[in-house]
C-alpha cells in the first residue's frame, strides 16, 4: 500500500492520506482511480471525517477495510465517510459499506454517508442499502447526526 503525507506550509493544518491501490508488475495502477482517503479536520470532538475519492472497487475494497476497521476501535464515537468525491462503487464497496455499519454498531460508533453523486447514490439505491446505511446531505449535517 502506497502511504501519503501531504504537508502544507505551517499556518494549515497536514492532512494525512492513504492511496488505497497496489501497482501492477508494470508499474501502472490498477482499476480506473487510485482511491484516496484523507482526514479532514473536525470540530466535533470524537468524530473522525474521511473524504474518499476516486473508485472503490475490487482493486481498492480490502485496503480500505483495513483501513477503517483500525478506526473502529475506540477512539471515536462517530465517523463521517464523505464520498461526494467517489467517481465509482462496485458491488463490493457496498458490501464494505453494510459490514462497517453493522462493525460500528457493535463497537457503538455512529456511521453516517455523505453521498451526492450519482455513481454513489444509484449503486446504493439500485441496491436496496439506501435504506441501511445512515445518510447525510452534507459534511456538517453528517457531523451535527453523530453528536446527537
Amino acid at each position: 500500500m502506497c502511504v501519503k503525507q501531504q504537508h502544507r506550509d505551517s499556518q494549515q493544518r497536514s492532512r494525512p492520506q492513504a492511496a488505497l491501490t497496489e501497482p501492477r508488475s508494470n508499474g501502472r495502477w490498477q482499476g480506473r482511480q487510485a482511491l484516496t482517503v484523507t482526514a479532514l479536520p473536525c470540530s466535533a470532538d470524537n468524530v473522525l471525517v474521511l473524504q474518499l475519492s476516486g473508485d472503490i472497487d475490487l482493486c481498492t475494497v480490502e485496503r480500505l477495510r483495513e483501513y477503517l476497521d483500525g478506526h473502529l476501535s475506540g477512539a471515536y464515537r462517530g465517523m463521517v465517510l464523505d464520498c461526494a468525491e467517489v467517481s465509482f462503487l462496485a458491488a463490493c464497496g457496498i458490501g464494505l459499506l453494510v459490514e462497517i455499519v453493522d462493525r460500528a454498531r457493535l463497537a457503538q460508533v455512529q456511521i453516517r454517508l455523505v453521498a451526492q453523486s450519482r455513481a454513489v447514490l444509484r449503486a446504493l439505491q439500485v441496491t436496496g442499502v439506501n435504506e441501511l446505511v445512515p445518510r447525510a446531505d452534507t459534511v456538517d449535517e453528517a457531523v451535527a447526526l453523530c453528536t446527537i
